[in-house]
Protein backbone atom coordinates (compact mmCIF):
# COMPACT_ATOMS: atom_id res chain seq x y z
CA UNK A 1 0.00 0.00 0.00
CA UNK A 2 1.06 3.56 -0.66
CA UNK A 3 0.05 7.08 0.32
CA UNK A 4 0.02 9.64 -2.46
CA UNK A 5 0.36 13.28 -1.43
CA UNK A 6 -0.14 15.91 -4.10
CA UNK A 7 0.20 19.64 -3.59
CA UNK A 8 -1.37 21.48 -6.50
CA UNK A 9 -2.56 24.91 -7.60
CA UNK A 10 -5.85 25.85 -5.97
CA UNK A 11 -7.38 26.74 -9.35
CA UNK A 12 -6.61 23.24 -10.72
CA UNK A 13 -8.26 21.37 -7.85
CA UNK A 14 -11.65 20.99 -9.54
CA UNK A 15 -10.04 19.42 -12.64
CA UNK A 16 -8.10 16.96 -10.49
CA UNK A 17 -11.14 16.17 -8.34
CA UNK A 18 -13.32 15.35 -11.35
CA UNK A 19 -10.73 12.97 -12.83
CA UNK A 20 -10.09 11.18 -9.53
CA UNK A 21 -13.77 10.93 -8.61
CA UNK A 22 -14.54 9.28 -11.96
CA UNK A 23 -11.62 6.87 -11.57
CA UNK A 24 -13.22 4.94 -8.74
CA UNK A 25 -10.46 5.42 -6.16
CA UNK A 26 -11.51 4.62 -2.60
CA UNK A 27 -11.43 8.22 -1.41
CA UNK A 28 -9.24 11.21 -0.73
CA UNK A 29 -8.60 13.85 1.90
CA UNK A 30 -8.26 17.50 0.93
CA UNK A 31 -6.54 20.27 2.91
CA UNK A 32 -5.79 23.90 2.19
CA UNK A 33 -2.06 24.61 2.20
CA UNK A 34 0.31 27.54 1.73
CA UNK A 35 3.92 27.38 0.71
CA UNK A 36 6.73 28.43 -1.55
CA UNK A 37 8.97 26.48 -3.82
CA UNK A 38 12.31 26.59 -5.51
CA UNK A 39 11.85 30.09 -6.93
CA UNK A 40 10.98 31.73 -3.58
CA UNK A 41 8.31 33.96 -5.09
CA UNK A 42 6.20 34.31 -1.93
CA UNK A 43 3.66 32.12 -0.21
CA UNK A 44 1.04 30.71 -2.56
CA UNK A 45 -2.33 29.15 -1.76
CA UNK A 46 -2.33 25.45 -2.65
CA UNK A 47 -4.46 22.36 -2.13
CA UNK A 48 -3.03 19.18 -0.59
CA UNK A 49 -4.61 15.89 -1.67
CA UNK A 50 -3.94 12.67 0.26
CA UNK A 51 -4.92 9.30 -1.20
CA UNK A 52 -4.34 5.73 0.04
CA UNK A 53 -3.96 3.18 -2.75
CA UNK A 54 -2.81 -0.35 -3.50
CA UNK A 55 0.57 -0.45 -5.22
CA UNK A 56 -0.95 -1.40 -8.59
CA UNK A 57 -2.94 1.88 -8.59
CA UNK A 58 -0.03 4.26 -7.96
CA UNK A 59 1.07 4.94 -11.54
CA UNK A 60 -2.50 5.42 -12.78
CA UNK A 61 -3.41 7.86 -10.00
CA UNK A 62 -0.16 9.83 -10.35
CA UNK A 63 -0.66 10.12 -14.12
CA UNK A 64 -4.22 11.37 -13.65
CA UNK A 65 -3.11 14.02 -11.16
CA UNK A 66 -0.18 15.12 -13.33
CA UNK A 67 -2.31 15.51 -16.44
CA UNK A 68 -5.17 17.33 -14.69
CA UNK A 69 -2.98 19.65 -12.58
CA UNK A 70 -0.39 20.68 -15.20
CA UNK A 71 -0.32 24.23 -16.51
CA UNK A 72 3.32 24.15 -17.62
CA UNK A 73 4.18 27.11 -15.41
CA UNK A 74 6.30 27.36 -12.28
CA UNK A 75 4.29 26.38 -9.21
CA UNK A 76 2.25 23.50 -10.63
CA UNK A 77 3.08 21.50 -7.50
CA UNK A 78 4.56 18.21 -6.36
CA UNK A 79 3.47 14.60 -5.92
CA UNK A 80 5.04 12.34 -3.29
CA UNK A 81 4.63 8.58 -2.94
CA UNK A 82 5.09 7.26 0.60
CA UNK A 83 5.16 3.67 1.87
CA UNK A 84 2.15 2.79 4.00
CA UNK A 85 2.75 0.07 6.54
CA UNK A 86 -0.91 -0.47 7.37
CA UNK A 87 -4.26 1.27 7.46
CA UNK A 88 -7.31 0.56 9.63
CA UNK A 89 -10.96 1.40 9.09
CA UNK A 90 -12.12 2.53 12.52
CA UNK A 91 -15.80 1.62 12.05
CA UNK A 92 -15.29 -2.02 11.03
CA UNK A 93 -11.78 -2.84 12.22
CA UNK A 94 -10.75 -3.87 8.70
CA UNK A 95 -7.12 -3.36 7.86
CA UNK A 96 -4.79 -3.37 4.87
CA UNK A 97 -6.23 -3.15 1.37
CA UNK A 98 -9.74 -3.95 2.67
CA UNK A 99 -9.68 -0.67 4.63
CA UNK A 100 -8.89 1.55 1.65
Amino acid sequence: MKKIEAIIRKEKFHDVYVVLEKSGIGGMTISEARGFGHHRNGLKDKVKIEIYVDEFQVDKVVDMIRQAAKTGMTGDGKIAILPLENIYRIRTGEDGARAI
